[in-house]
């Protein structure tokens, strides 16, 4: 029970100080690496936002540089002609207009422009110009040319048609108003198509050479709709104001035009593919990341799951045109996806990188846990078997202590009558001193062999034993001696052999005593033999006592193991025989094992290294080499 509770008490102080914190640390590592992996699936609608307002950001930026880079072009280039600024003077020297002459720039189709307030004077006709430039696009122009002049109309009678509120309210950001030479704006705004009245009634105009004119500018508004075929249209239209003078009735009709002031729109074509698909297709490149995936316009429709975000941009609707129709603002459907299967092989890796680490852990928890039990049984047990040597010494000792003193105090006293009993007497008391002797032998020789260097060399063991059974043995009728006659030298220390031979013989004897007249296979054998393959040799002794169990075989050979308990064995000993067989056994370079004697008994074998081959140039002469043979008897030969 004190064992138990032993044992009862380690494994608690180890899963205390060890198992418990390991999976405490376990257990919060785990609750963390789940935690993580939630989180991040947790922030994929946050991921999906984001990355979608970058997208729209993206692309409105490159629209609005689009409309700022239109907003700078000066109002009077939206004509054929130009009179630039830099050239007032006496003459008249007009310029093709830039509309006319450059490329058009990278998601614009061309130029459009009316005068509002002669259109409103004017219902019954449509009077409008429309400019591109003289690029690559120009035989492109021409050829849709005629449609984008119908969509222009279609625009100047939608506009014409809008009431007074819905036309202000339209154009939201008024520009600070900028001033120009009024004899300058007069001229770029007249509608004579002659320029020889122009040139012949300049001289008109010098009354006003020092007047300057208010120009009033609002940005561009962006206006979106189908065509019935389903062609999108984009246009970007704004308003020119200019105030009117009426000073300017007095002059020339080629000069008087401005008299009540102007109402001009402007503006541009703005390109669909451009817009819904090349741009952002550039943006998505710039703002995306990982694991965010872009879809352009025309893409078939995706339908969200567990595994994939899907994320729907209208982009009319997102950057703000004015629609017709309301089912106009869901044209240009981009998508974003967001696919969290591709972070599954991430977490199961991660997932299985725990386990794998948790299972080592676990596998070195229970490999310390068994080592450690293993090492409180060990000693426990050497503890149990330190009890057990004590309690053997102990009985060991008083018991030839007590006959020595008694047959003391008897030789004493002068109980001893005549002179046989006293030679009995002093021969018990001779007796029980070599028993002393023999134990106190054992236990220095088990101290001395553990700390003096082994030296083994060549060495007849089977001359050694027989001069052993001749000196040690003689008489004895239950021992069998059989030694290989074959037998090579072997590597040997007088006193290993001398020990081993004496405490095997001594523990068949204590454990399988033979009565007078046993049968030969019965008594206890002594023999030698030559190992499979000339490799090693052995000395082996078997015995026809109870045997010893398999679990006991190995424990047999520990100091001061004995089976049962010593407070009731009958047999005398301190279990240092066959420890002291094992350790001289090792002491000479072999070992020892115990086996099952076929027909029951143990069968006790020692393992010899055989000594190596002499050098022919050392062999020994004959008279060396004329040495008595092996010995074969049965009992005493």
């Amino acid at each position: 029970m004190a064992r138990l509770d032993k044992k009862r008490t380690a494994l608690a102080l180890y899963s205390l100080l060890l198992v418990l914190p390991t999976f405490v640390l376990g257990g919060l590592h785990w609750r963390q690496l789940r935690a993580e992996q939630k989180l991040e699936l947790a922030k994929v609608p946050a991921l999906a936002e984001a990355g979608t307002t970058r997208l729209i950001r993206g692309i409105d930026a490159r629209l609005q540089a689009l409309l700022e880079s239109e907003n700078q072009r000066k109002f009077y280039e939206y004509q054929d002609k130009v009179y630039p600024e830099n050239l007032l003077g006496p003459e008249l020297n007009f310029r093709p207009s830039h509309l006319t002459q450059s490329d058009a720039p990278p998601g614009i189709l061309g130029w459009f422009a009316w005068d509002f307030g002669q259109q409103i004077k004017n219902t019954n006709s449509l009077e409008y110009e429309l400019f591109h430039g003289r690029g690559p696009g120009w035989e492109e122009w021409e050829a849709q040319r005629g449609t984008l002049a119908g969509v222009v109309e279609e625009l100047m009678v939608h506009d014409a048609a809008d009431g007074f509120p819905v036309r202000v309210t339209r154009y939201e950001t008024l520009r600070e108003p900028y001033r120009k030479e009024l004899s300058f704006v007069v001229i770029n705004l007249s509608e004579e198509p002659d320029f020889e009245c122009l040139r012949r009634e300049k001289p008109a105009l010098r009354a006003f050479d020092d007047e300057f004119v208010d120009i009033y500018q609002y940005d561009f508004h962006v206006r979106f709709y189908l065509e019935p075929d389903g062609t999108p249209r984009i246009l970007a239209t704004r308003l020119i104001m200019i105030d009117g003078d009426s000073r300017l009735q007095k002059l020339p009709p080629c000069y008087s035009n401005l008299a009540k002031g102007a109402t001009l729109v402007q503006g541009f074509f703005v390109d669909p593919q451009w817009l819904f698909a090349e741009v952002p297709l550039e943006v998505a490149a710039q703002v995306l990341r990982a694991p965010e995936t872009f879809h352009p316009v025309g893409s078939p429709s995706l339908a969200a799951s567990d595994d994939l975000l899907v994320e729907k941009i209208y982009l009319v609707e997102e950057l703000g045109f004015e629609t017709y129709d309301p089912a106009d603002a869901s044209f240009g459907e981009l998508q974003l996806t967001i696919d969290t299967a591709a972070w599954r092989p991430r977490h199961d890796k991660q997932t299985r990188g725990f386990l794998a680490v948790a299972f080592m852990l676990l596998m070195t928890l229970g490999m310390g846990l068994h080592l450690f039990l293993r090492s409180v049984r060990r000693e426990l047990d050497q503890a149990k078997r330190t009890e057990n040597f004590v309690a053997a010494v102990t009985h060991e000792l008083r018991t030839p202590v007590s006959a020595i003193r008694l047959y003391g105090e008897m030789l004493r006293d002068g109980w001893a009558a005549n002179e046989d009993k006293r030679v009995e007497y002093y021969g018990r008391i001779l007796h029980e001193a070599n028993r002393l002797e023999t134990m106190v032998d054992r236990v220095l020789e088990k101290s001395q062999v553990a700390s003096t260097e082994s030296n083994p060399r060549a060495g007849d063991v089977n001359q050694f034993i027989s001069e052993l059974v001749q000196r040690s043995f003689a008489g004895a009728n239950d021992l069998h001696v059989e030694l290989d006659p074959a037998l090579p030298l072997v590597m040997m220390k007088p006193e290993a052999i001398r020990s081993i031979v004496t405490n095997l013989i001594e523990n068949a004897r204590k454990y399988a005593p033979t009565r007078a007249g046993s049968r030969p296979e019965d008594r206890i054998w002594l023999r030698t033999s030559l190992g499979p393959k000339r490799r090693e040799a052995y000395i082996e002794v078997l015995d026809r006592g109870p045997g010893i169990p398999d679990e006991d075989k190995e424990s047999v050979f520990q100091a001061f193991y004995r089976r049962g308990d010593e407070g009731t064995r009958s047999s005398k000993g301190t279990g240092l025989g066959l420890h002291l067989v094992k350790v001289q056994a090792q002491a000479v370079g072999g070992d020892v094992v115990v086996l099952d004697r076929p027909g029951g008994g143990c069968h006790f074998r020692v393992r010899l290294q055989l000594a190596p081959e002499p050098d022919p140039a050392e062999e020994p002469s004959a008279e060396d080499l004329d040495a008595p043979g092996a010995a074969s008897a049965d009992g005493l030969a």
